[in-house]
């Protein structure tokens, strides 16, 4: 049986990515060895609510997020579009993204930014990338939910615009934090499973905090639990090794309230009951179905330390050297924990084997990631010729100035057909005709 382990190559990663202005809290990376796992669950558990690079500052006038005039908290009315992210449908409910749904990449940058603190190039990768799989990219938009309305011209790769609540193993993956998988819930990966929501819930009781590492041991917890439950459990390389433990991450990040005494921030029972639309008292809960809302007198991160794209994956690499088995790339063969990995030298023809994304001090851990994204895409837009021209301005304009900088080795195509063996790499529900609110 071959496991596809990563532990913290994504420090290398990093250290190739970015320009030397950005590469302070990344000074002694390459000095370092591997952390034991004993050193890095302490290091997971030592971080703060604004990750690996903690918040000193609070301006109150600069980080209060309006919930009031053009901000005011509305609940989406019939037609307009909500889904599986709670942090995007309360940006839609309080105007900071389109109240429709559907929204472009502009105005996500623009929205994220003032509602979480997110960082522009952040925001404008997976904004585009969601545009290019399941929006509409002649158009430039796409839906924080199910289908738009279907006057739209054209369609994502997945052969129409789904948006990302219909992107599994694209976008959306197994292991949710308050999520059902996808195959174990008749398709339905958007709606949140309010037992799923409680058992998270109870990790912060004690002192009412909420903190990175248990939402890293959460996830951990949550793919054995699929594994174990769901016969077609797969971990895609995007949307399985990097966004699903993302979102874990951005809850802690983008949600945590801050304060002159707690300047990093902390995420609190009531807070986080607002954010994923939840009323009730522990444990009876009750989702409230597209009432996501930004809380009243709720401060974001500060503009001078954004979450960006290095914090992601300091935070992912971190996760991953504290819990190694919660990385996994491959799935459910023949029934429920039956999970088999896949070799990186296999996937990748060559090009890459799985020491090259532990060597600290090559650039093969950057290249692997930078290229993955960027590969993916002219293989799925093969059947689309006329829009593959927009899809190439999307990319060279969002995702590439992230990634164009590596030396890296040639990659003819990634080896898809590895995946065939996982009766879930295959399945892919569709969204009802619409998915607006009634």
């Amino acid at each position: 049986m071959k496991y596809f382990i990563l532990v913290v190559p994504i420090f290398g990663l990093l250290t190739a990515a970015f320009p030397p202005e950005m590469m302070g809290m990344f000074a002694d990376i390459e000095a370092r060895q591997v952390p034991s796992t004993d050193a890095a669950r302490k290091l997971s558990r030592d971080r703060t609510n604004c990750g690996p690079n903690p918040c000193t500052v609070f301006n109150a006038q600069e980080q209060l997020v309006s919930t009031s005039g053009q901000h005011a908290y509305a609940s989406p009315k019939a037609g307009e579009i909500r889904g599986p992210c709670p942090g995007l449908n309360a940006a839609a409910n309080h105007g900071y993204l389109s109240r429709s749904g559907v929204t472009m990449i502009p105005e996500t940058i623009a929205g994220l930014s003032a509602a979480f603190g997110m960082s522009p190039e952040l925001s404008a990768f997976l904004a585009a990338y969601a545009v290019i799989f399941v929006g509409n990219p002649l158009l430039g938009t796409w839906s924080i939910g199910g289908p738009p309305p279907s006057s739209v011209l054209t369609g994502g790769l997945l052969g129409g615009a789904q948006g990302i609540s219909y992107s599994h193993n694209v976008y959306e993956g197994d292991a949710s934090i308050g999520r059902k998988d996808a195959y174990l819930n008749n398709g339905d990966a958007y709606s949140l499973d309010i037992k799923r929501f409680t058992e998270v819930y109870a990790l912060g009781l004690k002192n009412d905090r909420y903190t990175l590492d248990m939402f890293a041991q959460d996830f951990l917890k949550k793919s054995q639990q699929s594994i174990a439950t769901n016969p077609y459990y797969f971990a895609a390389p995007f949307s399985g090794t990097l966004v699903a433990p993302v979102a874990y991450n951005f809850l802690i990040n983008l949600m945590s309230n801050h304060s002159a005494s707690q300047p990093s921030g902390y995420l609190d029972g009531h807070n986080f009951k607002q954010f994923f639309g939840v009323s009730g008292d522990y444990p009876n809960f009750k989702w409230l179905k597209g009432q996501e809302r930004i809380p009243v007198n709720w401060y974001r991160r500060p503009s001078t330390n954004q979450y960006g794209i290095a914090n992601g994956f300091l935070d992912i690499a971190t996760n991953f050297a504290a819990y190694p088995d919660s990385v996994k790339l491959g799935g459910n063969t023949k029934g429920v924990s039956t999970y088999v990995g896949v070799n990186l030298s296999d996937l990748t023809g060559g090009a890459y084997h799985a020491d090259d994304l532990l060597n600290l001090k090559t650039g093969k851990a950057a290249c692997f990631y930078a290229q993955l994204a960027q590969v993916l895409v002219p293989d799925a837009a093969l059947p689309l010729v006329g829009e593959l021209a927009a899809i190439l301005r999307l990319v060279n304009k969002w995702i590439k100035p992230i990634t164009g900088s590596f030396d890296c080795p040639f990659v003819g195509e990634y080896d898809q057909t590895l995946f065939i063996q996982f009766p879930g790499y295959k399945y892919r529900p569709k969204g009802q005709a619409t998915n607006y609110m009634e």
